[in-house]
Formats: C-alpha cells, structure tokens, sequence
C-alpha cells in the first residue's frame, strides 16, 4: 500500500504507521502517567504526528470524542438549567423578590419564574 510505511530514522526498524498508531494505543493503555508528566507525553505524540502526518487518534475515535463531547456539554446544560431552577426556587421560597429580580438573579426567563411560582403553589 503506497504511504503505508513512513520514512524517517523513527522508523527504521520497518513498522508500519498503523503498527505504529497501535503502539501508541497500547502504551497509553499500559501506562497511567500522573498529571505532571501527561503533558510532556502528549507534547512528544504531537511531535511525532507532526514529523510524520500520523494522527494518533484515528477518524471513528475522534468522531467518538466529538460525541462524547458533544453529549458533555448538553449534559452540562441540563445540570446548569436544573441548578437555575433550584436557585429560583430557594429565592421564591425564602424572599419577597419579584418575578423580574428573580429570573435576572438566577439566569432564567421571567415566563420560567412565573411557571415555577405555579408549580410550587399547586
């Protein structure tokens, strides 16, 4: 296959880029760096990736982390709307404060003040 085989003294010993990626895989694998070291680890994957074009991650795996990130952040979403909501409802509870100062304090529209008011005098 013409590209398969990379050129350069990294890779004299005749591996190929997708032996190479594996490698990569399972050093990352077998290795649990602390925090202080992953840095100068990625920095040295990069490097190599540059030298070479060689993506460490491959196109299904970054797809896989665009999901996942993708998902984090609507998750995060949620968590933030729930947290605005709770902070709505503690200040209907514990103060005087109108609609208005209410939704501008905790983020929310005023229409989702007014329907919490509601919900909680139901």
């Amino acid at each position: 296959m013409a590209g398969d085989k990379p050129n350069g003294p990294v890779y004299e010993k005749g591996y190929r880029r997708r032996q190479i990626q594996r490698l990569f895989v399972i050093i990352d694998w077998m290795i649990q760096l602390s925090h202080g070291l992953e840095p100068a680890f990625l920095q040295a994957v990069h490097a190599i990736e540059e030298d070479k074009k060689m993506p460490y991650i491959n196109t299904a795996e970054r797809h896989g982390i665009e999901k996942g990130l993708q998902q984090g952040l609507e998750e995060a979403e949620i968590r933030v709307q729930k947290a605005k909501r709770e902070t709505a409802r503690r200040m209907i509870m514990q103060t005087e404060m109108n609609d208005a100062l209410i939704a501008e304090l905790s983020g929310l529209a005023e229409s989702e003040v007014v329907e919490l008011r509601r919900e909680m005098k139901r």
